[in-house]
């Protein structure tokens, strides 16, 4: 039987003390010798002790082992200030950042916000420190991601390219039919984006039709939208196969005034206006949605990959809204003592997240599919200093969002979302 490695180390020890000690062991020595080794026995075979007892969990969250062997959440912890970090990027070293994520070409005063990093709970402070690219370029040779959703996704997709880009420049490309391929042919990997704001079938009633796409994703359309919620779009569904991981994503678009469909025949609506049809709730649809794109992933035999579902990121208005006032002035993180309460439907669209993912779960696990979660949601819950606020656009300028708490200065914390993909990648 293979030797633990801990018990191993243990032995290895005692013996160069045999060679290179005299014959007999210091009682001090032997004390500390036998300490060790019931140390390292609680923890192999009986586990770590933990307090408060924590819960097991199907979620499928990036675990990642820590120095003193136990298993710890990167989801969970805290933004530690770290007045050596920098950015992995700039907008002087990366051109695909776009206007609304530009906040240092649109004069943000203070890059304060740039020098905290997330520190996981109980990992060790030797983890949340830099993004290992070479690591990164190492697990996805040959390899290719395709990124489903708005343009929250849009700015994760711009955060990977552009800290990859300090290793290798991409080569970028727009194919016909609304996809973005960013190619690192050194290190023959693909990073694939198709904008959605909802992944399910979906058509604007009113409204310009020129205003959608991938170059717009800041402009406010006109609605209601017709939602399909039980049928994917057959705009990107099909591509997913011939990707080995696929991200999915989008929720805030769904608190928009929108009329349901299931089967083809209207099944109620939100702010719709209309008569004797049923008033659904946002977080209806946008569960429903999930629920269909999930169980296409799950179900489709040609799909061999990872499925990675990315959980909502928070907005952080405050005395209002983006279109009557509010703002979001905060200079640094949240106090980790303070409670931060998530705004709804949001905190609707995230509980509706992790259950649906939940029930997909079981189908993969049977199917032999491998899906994880990204939970993003606490650590960006507590980062209302990260959004663009009055600098995602130049004076007099503005796509849709004058005030924006909604979207993240690139860089910023959603850089961290690179280290949660990292150890989903390397099948933690």
């Amino acid at each position: 039987m293979k030797t633990l490695p801990v018990i191993r180390g243990l032995l290895a020890g005692a013996r160069r003390t045999r060679h290179d000690a005299p014959k007999i062991m210091s009682v001090p020595a032997l004390v500390a010798f036998l300490i060790l080794a019931a140390a390292a026995f609680s923890v192999v075979f009986l586990g770590p002790f933990q307090w408060p007892p924590t819960s097991s969990s199907s979620s499928s969250s990036p675990l990642i082992s820590s120095s003193a062997g136990a298993e710890c959440d990167m989801t969970r912890g805290q933004w530690v200030r770290d007045p050596a970090a920098r950015p992995y990027y700039t907008n002087a070293t990366c051109a695909f950042i776009e206007g609304y994520q530009n906040c240092m070409k649109h004069g943000r005063p203070s890059l304060e916000f740039l020098r905290w990093r997330w520190r996981p709970d109980g990992c060790g402070d030797e983890l949340g420190r830099r993004f290992d690219a070479a690591r990164f370029f190492g697990l996805v040779r040959g390899k290719s991601i395709l990124f489903v959703g708005d343009s929250l996704a849009s700015s994760h997709v711009r955060s990977l390219v552009c800290t990859l880009a300090q290793v290798e420049a991409p080569e970028r490309s727009r194919p016909p039919g609304g996809f973005e391929h960013w190619r690192f042919p050194a290190h023959q990997f693909t990073v694939a984006f198709f904008w959605t704001p909802f992944q399910v079938r979906w058509r604007l009633t009113r409204g310009p039709p020129e205003a959608v796409g991938p170059d717009r994703q800041g402009e406010v359309f006109a609605g209601p939208t017709d939602l399909h919620l039980d049928e994917p779009d057959q705009r990107w569904a099909p591509a997913a196969k011939g990707h080995d991981y696929v991200v999915v994503s989008a929720s805030h678009w769904f608190a928009r005034p929108a009329v349901y469909y299931r089967g083809g025949r209207v099944a109620g609506c939100h702010g719709c206006g209309m008569a004797n049809v049923t008033a659904l709730r946002p977080e209806h649809a946008q569960r429903a949605a999930f629920r269909t794109v999930l169980r296409t992933l799950v179900g489709m035999e040609e799909f061999k990959g990872t499925a990675i579902l990315r959980t909502v990121a928070p907005t952080h208005y405050e005395n209002g809204v983006w279109f009557d006032g509010g703002e979001c002035t905060a200079a640094e993180p949240a106090d980790p003592e303070d409670p931060v309460e998530m705004a709804e439907p949001e905190g609707e669209f995230y509980r509706a997240q992790l259950e649906e993912f939940a029930a997909a779960a079981e189908a993969a696990r049977r199917n032999g599919l491998r899906l994880r979660l990204m939970d993003v949601t606490k650590m960006m819950l507590r980062r209302p200093d990260g959004h663009p606020d009055r600098y995602g656009h130049g004076p007099g300028e503005h796509e849709g969002f004058d005030i924006d708490c909604l979207h993240w200065c690139l860089p910023g914390p959603i850089d961290t979302w690179n280290d949660l993909l990292l150890q989903i990648l390397a099948g933690r």
